[in-house]
């Protein structure tokens, strides 16, 4: 038995290559919505959409993660981003940025799922990332990118989403079945 949104959630994937076509404002603005239809605990409603279509500012944003890594000697995970043609947001032409209160970092996984599910249901592609966490958690750059991206006073970066066309093909993960159990 299957419907859409279990479509949706067992074609979900990964995408770590976009095309240039823009996703129109319509979409943009449903899959904010997503977001913040997302259930939390005790209805508290924590995660805030920043939505972020400015090429220049992505880029900028791109580059200071990567800065942090080099700068702090991460050799591992500056080659690992290396090996990914030095991308973080994969040129994807909307970035959904979630910031969240009170450390609430279910809830925010949970908004960003509904973002990714949602975008594969409309034909999109997108991947959830956490590492430009660094930038909003170092000391020395903190400050610049949360007012740079208008974050919410009290809020803190929680998850980010990229999405749009995908340019790469690829498949969804394996499903291990032997990792449900059933107790009746």
């Amino acid at each position: 038995m299957t419907n859409s949104t279990s479509d949706a959630i067992f074609a979900r994937r990964s995408v770590r290559a976009y095309t240039a076509q823009k996703v129109d404002d319509e979409t943009v603005g449903l899959l904010a919505r997503t977001a913040l239809a997302a259930p939390s605990g005790m209805n508290a409603q924590p995660v805030n959409v920043i939505v972020v279509r400015n090429r220049a500012l992505i880029e900028e944003a791109e580059k200071a993660v990567i800065a942090f890594f080099v700068k702090t000697g991460e050799s591992a995970v500056v080659d690992r981003i290396k090996s990914r043609n030095n991308k973080i947001f994969y040129d994807a032409p909307v970035c959904f940025f979630l910031a969240v209160k009170n450390h609430a970092d279910a809830d925010v996984g949970i908004a960003a799922e509904n973002i990714s599910i949602a975008a594969t249901g409309l034909g999109l592609g997108s991947i959830i990332l956490g590492l430009p966490r660094v930038i909003f958690n170092d000391p020395e750059t903190a400050a610049y990118w949360k007012g740079k991206l208008g974050f919410p006073d009290g809020c803190e970066f929680g998850l980010a989403v990229a999405a749009g066309y995908a340019a790469d093909t690829g498949k969804p993960h394996d499903i291990d079945l032997k990792k449900i159990s059933f107790i009746d």
